[in-house]
């Protein structure tokens, strides 16, 4: 591969470094450091106790039992469903989908009232508790939207404050009501670990969110600027992902009106299915898919029709398998692009190595988390952030492939522009490319009310070159007199192959014995010294016409003046130079 190549792979193998340490490192428990087991230590007052050391703290164990009933919390808390716990191994609690489930929290030993703790339970997404400390008549409610949201903390945790402490004994009752079936972990922390944690979270939310802003910022204005639609799919696939994200983090708590949608189950279909649909268009668009593979494109086009319609029912109302109709759809979408990226990759298509490496990491977390969504596998705690660095990474590098891409095509379209303009033997402008060109500086100089001439020429006794030396040598005459004679004028001056061996020079702000003058180094450029070629000298020479703009002239009236200048060389005796003018006195001979 060429220089460019390697270039593209070094910047894509930076950024896949960097998405790696990113993932690892956010995938690190953000909790402090725990020393292992060792016996609890009785409860002391304040005075007779150590500052509060966050490195030697150990969380109490706790006992869970679950209710599946969901009687008079006044019952509950009498006693009379005791019995009926159940218990339950580990520290996760769970709810069925939209139903109330109650759980009892024994605690095992002594909590301290000095370390101001604090019962937590993480991923509180789409999550109403209520808790009953003990002594407690009426509950404390929390959840991350609605009336009972507590902003004192951030939305990794829901918090229930016990300024009292707790006995070893002493029991808790939960009340969950959940909109999915993901498990929640809960525990007793004190509340500057709590608080630590908050601001780490609260932190790499904050970097995350911005970084996809920013791409998506600049996607759009990318897509202003240069009116590529691609970069408008990018920038709206990152914008519902950014919604999405603050959807199911909590943070659109902030935003009053978004406070009142974000808890409905429907906001979450709609914003992840439109997140979805947007990124087929985009991947649509960006492997080409249209006429590379056609078969995919259609088959992604019908995951969009069935999106399509689930989005529009989410709009009025969910059924009971919403979710897993969609994600079905969305492993289906990964599947084929997967397929797609692979099959791209296999045929060189460079946008699909940006796509491999910045989206494969990305479709695997996001199927580990459709799955653990659904319980068909484990849930992964480090998802929590991995997922969320993934996305601003994932962005990061299509913005960069759609670049690399656009850039490419920009490459092969000024190639085929100049392939379009400019001879590729003489390297001088295509006979269409200096018609044009002549046409806009007759324009111009008609506008402006300045002088302009041009220098028509051939070849001398051209045909007999090629009869006596054969093509090859013609060619050869052809590009070394074009070289010599396009050393002769200036920088903006044009210059053009009209056919055959006949050139049309173009002289801006130039008057005619001024053109002249250049005609004549011109001649003098080719006759002054014969050409080499195949190691003998072969003696060339030019016939030159040379006529200047008149008001209100035409290009066409100008060549044909210019034309006729270049007949009166030929049939003076050629090699030499002739200048038109309307006045037949006033033509200038060289």
């Amino acid at each position: 591969m060429g220089k460019p190549w390697r270039r593209g792979w070094q910047a894509l193998l930076v950024l896949l470094g960097m998405w790696a340490v990113a993932a690892i490192a956010s995938a690190q428990d953000v909790s402090l450091p725990q020393p292992g087991p060792s016996a609890p230590s009785p409860v002391a007052p304040r005075s007779d106790r150590e500052p509060y050391d966050p490195t030697h703290y150990r969380a109490p164990s706790l006992s869970l039992s679950r209710l599946e009933q969901d009687p008079v919390p006044a019952r509950v808390l009498a006693g009379e469903f005791e019995r009926r716990f159940e218990a339950v191994s580990g520290d996760m609690l769970w709810a069925h989908k939209g139903q109330a489930t109650w759980w009892r929290i024994i605690v095992n030993q002594d909590v301290a009232e000095a370390d101001a703790p604090q019962l937590t339970i993480d991923r509180p997404s789409r999550r109403e508790i209520e808790l009953w400390r003990p002594g407690d008549d009426l509950p404390l409610r929390r959840s991350i939207y609605g009336p009972d949201t507590d902003l004192n903390h951030s939305t990794r945790m829901i918090v229930f404050p016990l300024p009292r402490g707790l006995r070893k004994g002493d029991r808790l009752y939960l009340r969950m009501l959940a909109a999915d079936v993901m498990s929640s972990r809960v525990e007793i922390q004190p509340l500057a670990r709590v608080q630590r944690e908050d601001m780490m979270h609260v932190g790499l939310r904050s970097v995350v969110l911005t970084a996809m802003g920013v791409i998506a910022v600049l996607a759009f204005g990318f897509w202003i600027g240069l009116r590529e639609r691609g970069y408008a799919y990018l920038g709206l696939t990152l914008v519902l992902q950014i919604l999405t994200l603050t959807s199911d983090g909590g943070e659109m708590r902030v935003v009053p009106w978004l406070n009142e949608i974000a808890p409905d189950s429907r906001t979450n279909i709609v914003l992840n299915t439109a997140a979805v649909l947007a990124s087929i268009r985009f991947l649509i668009f960006f492997l080409g898919l249209r006429t590379t593979q056609p078969k995919a494109a259609r088959l992604l086009d019908w995951c969009s029709i069935s999106l399509g319609g689930l989005l529009l029912v989410s709009l009025f109302r969910t059924w009971k398998y919403s979710a897993l109709f969609g994600n079905l759809n969305l492993l289906v979408v990964v599947a084929l692009v997967l397929y797609c990226t692979v099959v791209a990759v296999w045929r060189r298509q460079r946008e699909a190595y940006f796509l491999l490496l910045a989206w494969l990491p990305l479709m695997l977390l996001l199927v580990a988390l459709v799955g653990a969504n659904h319980q068909w596998w484990p849930e992964f705690s480090w998802l929590e952030y991995t997922f969320p660095v993934g996305l601003a990474f994932g962005g990061l590098g299509l913005l960069l492939g759609l670049t690399s891409k656009l850039q490419q095509l920009r490459r092969d379209r000024d190639t085929a522009n100049r392939l379009a303009t400019y001879d590729s033997l003489t390297g001088a402008m295509t006979r269409a490319a200096i018609s044009q060109s002549l046409r806009n500086a007759v324009d111009s100089a008609h506008r402006s009310h300045r002088p302009l001439s041009v220098v028509f020429f051939d070849i001398d006794h051209f045909k007999r070159i090629n009869d006596e030396h054969g093509h090859r040598v013609g060619d050869e005459t052809l590009r070394i007199v074009s070289l010599r004679t396009r050393n002769r004028l200036r920088a903006y001056d044009l210059f053009g192959r009209y056919g055959g061996d006949e050139v049309l020079v173009v002289l801006a702000d130039t008057h005619l014995r001024d053109a002249v003058r250049v005609a004549e180094h011109l001649r003098e450029s080719v006759s002054g010294s014969p050409l080499s070629i195949d190691g003998r000298l072969l003696p060339v020479s030019l016939s030159l016409g040379v006529a200047e703009l008149m008001p209100d002239e035409t290009p066409e009236q100008l060549l044909e003046r210019a034309d006729a200048a270049l007949y009166a060389s030929k049939s003076a005796g050629r090699d030499r130079v002739t200048g038109h003018s309307v006045e037949p006195e006033r033509e200038v001979v060289s």
